[in-house]
């Protein structure tokens, strides 16, 4: 059985696909604001600290949406 909100449209997308945006915004968004802190953490340049993070962030984005994706559901097809 299908959930209704996962199903693809038209150009075969589905709503889950739209969270893979999200690393995306996270780079190029917030690149300028993340450009300008001066903090430090454990000595290393915020920019570099950024990009670790954003490692992460899109790594469980994309486990989330592997979670989502029905077709690797059990019995899927």
């Amino acid at each position: 059985m299908t959930d209704p909100t996962d199903t693809p449209d038209k150009t075969g997308l589905s709503r889950a696909d739209l969270l893979l945006l999200l690393p995306f915004v996270w780079q190029l968004g917030f690149a300028p604001w993340a450009n300008g802190v001066e903090w430090a953490p454990l000595g290393l340049p915020f920019g570099m600290v950024w990009q670790m993070a954003g490692i992460l962030f899109a790594t469980a984005v994309l486990g989330l949406r592997f979670m989502l994706d029905t077709r690797n559901r059990e019995g899927g097809a």
